[in-house]
């Protein structure tokens, strides 16, 4: 099997150091055991504590989106799985890995030829580049691998962010947007593989009807929500998004840094008990 990673991001302020860090505990709670690692400029956070590697960098504006691939530099894995820091786990992550197992590259969302996406028609944007259709999708959770079909894909996307201004999308945080990029990458070449939505490796909530339900202590996350059609989501991996606004998300992030501190007290205790005559 080849070596497997998960891998995410956190730059800037300490609070998405702290979201981070939920999204490793989370992983160790559910005793997921694939390795882990993120890429960070925060200092003075328990990092090791939940990642296998801790890779400390800065990134230049310009390649924010692109640092989600860094983990083919910064690392030696054959398969990637990066996830958001705004993300809480769920579930083990080898059935998203394994149903991708074979494409280049995955991504989560269904193959459109209408509607919009990032301001702009995705019809225009599929006739003026010569494709019946692009996956729609959020850059959230992607699986990636170390190979030249890859390398193709993010090479185009790349080339493809230089006219994004030119096919009139609207820009994220003053830069083309990687999904958008990626996206008419793996039309135009042809690979990569987008699973349905409804598999729910990722959700966002977004379209909530009802209540959310999520507690970390009961590795419980389930709602209904309308995306692109009315569905009950159990997912995987809950990407907060808009709601790492809210307290019921810092709540649960909040959770799993106590746990881990109850837990370390513990194992103090154990060890001061040991050495008792």
């Amino acid at each position: 099997m080849s070596k497997r990673i998960v891998f995410t991001l956190a730059f800037g302020e300490r609070r998405f150091g702290e979201m981070a860090l939920g999204l490793g505990r989370s992983l160790r709670l559910i005793g997921d055991t694939t390795p882990r690692a993120v890429l960070t400029d925060i200092d003075d956070l328990p990092w090791e504590k939940s990642f296998d590697h801790v890779i400390r960098a800065n990134v230049p504006k310009e390649d924010i989106w692109w640092s989600k691939f860094y983990a083919l530099d910064h690392t030696d894995a054959d398969e990637v799985l990066y996830i958001d820091g705004d993300c809480l786990a769920f579930k083990r992550l080898v059935p998203i890995f394994d149903y991708y197992q074979g494409a280049p590259f995955g991504v989560q969302g269904p193959v459109m030829s209408t509607g919009s996406w990032y301001d702009k028609s995705i019809a225009e944007v599929c006739a003026s580049e010569g494709v019946s259709a692009v996956p729609k999708f959020n850059g959230g959770l992607m699986y990636y691998t170390r190979t030249p079909e890859m390398a193709e894909i993010l090479a185009e996307a790349k080339r493809i962010a230089l006219r994004a201004g030119e096919i009139g999308w609207r820009m994220s945080r003053g830069v083309p947007a990687d999904e958008v990029c990626l996206s008419l990458a793996m039309a135009r070449t042809g690979l990569g593989r987008a699973a349905p939505d409804v598999m729910n490796f990722t959700n966002s909530g977004v379209g909530l009807i009802g209540p959310l339900r999520m507690n970390v202590m009961r590795g419980e996350c389930r709602y209904v929500c309308r995306r692109y059609s009315v569905q009950y989501a159990e997912p995987y991996v809950f990407h907060a998004h808009f709601y790492s606004k809210f307290l019921g998300y810092w709540r649960q992030v909040d959770k799993l840094r106590e746990l881990e501190e109850r837990d370390e007290w513990l194992g103090r205790r154990v060890v001061g008990s040991s050495g008792r005559n």
